[in-house]
């Protein structure tokens, strides 16, 4: 399922003294599982409006979704509903099950999916989930029960986007003209549920407790308590785990090279659907505008006085070693070079290795920069242009060592061509507000992850209609009208033919190495560490926030 994720060091401080919920000396208790993530605290517990990760997780523990990714496979399993598909691939008729109710005990029909899809598509509602849902052209209820999707014309990922972020909200806890939408307390303290567990209590910058559903429709949990705990950074998660402050925590191989004590934790590796990438915004940041106007009608973005030419791009892109990065990632970690937004979680269909990532080549770098009328007239060491200095401020948030890694390499390197980066850190909610997703930034690193489907990171951040400053994953703000093009049509190719789209997607990594809309650094294989204390787990490759079988979980005694 797409979890989508804006997941997205210099030098890592001395972490501050860990905090036990409850004030005890360690966190462990018989009736508690202690979930972590490091570095940014929730935002918001609403499905349709959450854009990070910490926040999913919250929303993964509260909502039922409409399938299951099947954590092995990652295709579409029954959830809330089962479906049956016209011939023509354009009508999805669903039926919720039998019985699935709110916590409050009020029945989830489908005239709470359709309010959710409305919320969306409202003028009154500020969602990124706008663009998923593009490829639909009606949602109709047929009866409690019975709600029919008709999309505009076939759609091969349309489980990972779409679908994926329908997750049905209960209508009578909203008003009905969606006026209270976006500032309803129902979205940071929501007191009824359909998912496993349900909202507690908060301590902001600390944790989120839960308590046990008892009318979860797959069974109500055998953890009576589940606990999101926020850590301030990377370096206290390995602490974390062998002090018995935390029993899970995602990480990459060179933090499970540290952590040691094999027998204490059950671990699960696998190739990791995500990008980091270092961004250089396509279009001026001090004045950010959408791609197309209300109408629909392209509006003229102003170029980027830094990385509007590809040349500065291109530049950028073999100024700075790349492989190097992979190193610290771990011996183990399988890390490679990535040459655009497919990942190696699909190389094994989506055959990439025609497309060569970017060089390490400082000398062919230094003369596109002069080629871009970039010189260093001064002799000061950083290149100028019609008088403006090259030197930027990169902005990252640490949660992901190897964003800091990037951040570190870029500044050293980079400024040995002539290109002078101030690195600015970030705490992660004023990150993507202030930041990222307003598109204020000249230059930033981050990751993205792509969930089940192929194209989850390429139409996200590569599609034009997503270039929204806080209205979608276009993050870079590219325009690419041959690109929107082939995006498009691996998507809606009849009957799906993995050769046919496989050379599509091809075409597509080729652009995205080319034109250097972002700079695609280095795949991550994802870790998940669990303490063995908690029994009958198993975490899926596909398992996106909250596993889909927690439910079935226990604590040894």
């Amino acid at each position: 399922m797409k979890r989508l994720g804006i997941l997205v060091c210099l030098l890592m401080v001395l972490a501050p003294a860990l905090v036990p919920v409850q004030g005890s000396s360690k966190a462990q208790s018989s009736d508690a599982i202690i979930w972590s993530f490091a570095g940014g605290d929730i935002s918001i517990i609403n499905p349709v409006l959450a854009t990070d990760q910490a926040s999913f997780y919250a929303v993964a523990a509260i909502y039922a979704p409409l399938f299951i990714a099947d954590p092995n496979t990652g295709l579409p399993t029954p959830g809330l509903a089962t479906w049956e598909v016209s011939d023509d691939g354009l009508q999805y008729t669903f039926t919720l099950k039998e019985g699935v109710v709110w916590s409050d005990g009020v029945p989830i029909t489908a005239n709470d999916v359709k309010f959710t899809y409305d919320a969306v598509m409202s003028d009154k509602v500020e969602s990124v989930r706008k663009a998923d849902f593009a490829a639909i052209a009606s949602l109709e209820v047929v009866d409690d029960r019975t709600f029919v999707v008709t999309l505009k014309e076939p759609n091969c990922t349309i489980w990972g986007n779409a679908f994926a972020s329908l997750y049905p909200l209960p209508a009578h806890k909203y008003a009905a003209d969606f006026s209270d939408f976006m500032t309803s307390d129902f979205n940071f303290t929501p007191d009824i549920g359909s998912g496993p567990y349900l909202y507690e209590e908060r301590s902001p910058g600390e944790y989120v407790r839960f308590k046990a559903n008892p009318l979860y429709y797959l069974g109500e949990p055998r953890i009576p308590t589940f606990i999101l705990r926020i850590l301030a950074d990377p370096a206290t998660v390995n602490q974390a785990l062998l002090t018995d402050t935390i029993d899970y925590a995602f990480m990459y191989p060179d933090q499970l090279e540290q952590l040691g004590a094999p027998e204490k934790f059950n671990t699960w590796l696998y190739p990791n659907n995500n990008a980091p990438m270092l961004l250089m915004n396509n279009q001026d940041s001090e004045n950010p505008q959408p791609a197309y106007d209300e109408n629909g009608n392209p509006n003229q973005l102003v170029p980027n006085k830094f990385f509007g030419d590809v040349r500065v791009r291109q530049a950028v892109a073999m100024g700075y070693d790349k492989a190097a990065l992979t190193l610290t990632l771990g011996e183990n970690s399988g890390s490679v070079q990535l040459s655009g937004p497919v990942t190696p979680a699909f190389y094994s269909t989506y055959d990439m290795s025609s497309v060569e990532p970017w060089p390490y080549d400082p000398e062919r770098a230094k003369q596109l920069l002069q080629e871009a009328g970039w010189v260093d007239t001064d002799g000061d060491g950083v290149r100028e242009k019609d008088g403006v200095k090259f030197e930027v401020n990169l902005y990252y948030s640490p949660l992901i060592d190897l964003w800091a890694n990037i951040a570190a390499v870029a500044q050293d390197q980079l400024g040995q061509i002539g290109i002078k980066i101030n690195v600015v850190q970030m705490e992660w909610s004023a990150f993507l507000s202030e930041v990222l997703l307003p598109a204020k930034y000249d230059m930033a690193v981050v990751g993205f992850g792509g969930g089940t489907e192929v194209d989850g990171i390429a139409y996200n951040l590569l599609h034009s209609k997503n270039a929204i400053p806080n209205g979608g994953f276009n993050l870079a703000s590219y325009v690419n009208p041959e690109m929107d093009r082939l995006l498009d049509m691996a998507r809606t190719l009849p009957g799906c033919p993995v050769e046919e789209r496989a050379e599509l997607y091809r075409q597509i990594q080729e652009i995205a190495r080319n034109d250097v809309p972002y700079d695609w650094t280095v795949s991550t294989t994802q870790v998940h560490v669990l303490n063995k204390r908690v029994t009958d787990a198993f975490i899926g490759q596909w398992d996106g926030g909250i596993p889909v079988t927690i439910h079935e979980w226990g604590l040894a005694q």
